[in-house]
């Protein structure tokens, strides 16, 4: 492997780590969220 390209998969770890995996993970959650609101609008809240 050349110097490069070790340094461009350094650059794209670093990327996938502190950027990509972040945001995805709050929108999973986010979106999770959402749809149990939606559900609870839809069907109320738990027990009732």
């Amino acid at each position: 492997m050349d110097e490069s390209t070790k340094k461009d998969e350094r650059r794209m770890f670093l990327f996938i780590t502190v950027v990509l995996f972040p945001i995805l993970t709050v929108m999973l959650i986010g979106g999770y969220g959402f749809a149990v609101w939606i559900l609870q609008m839809i069907y109320g809240p738990p027990g009732s």
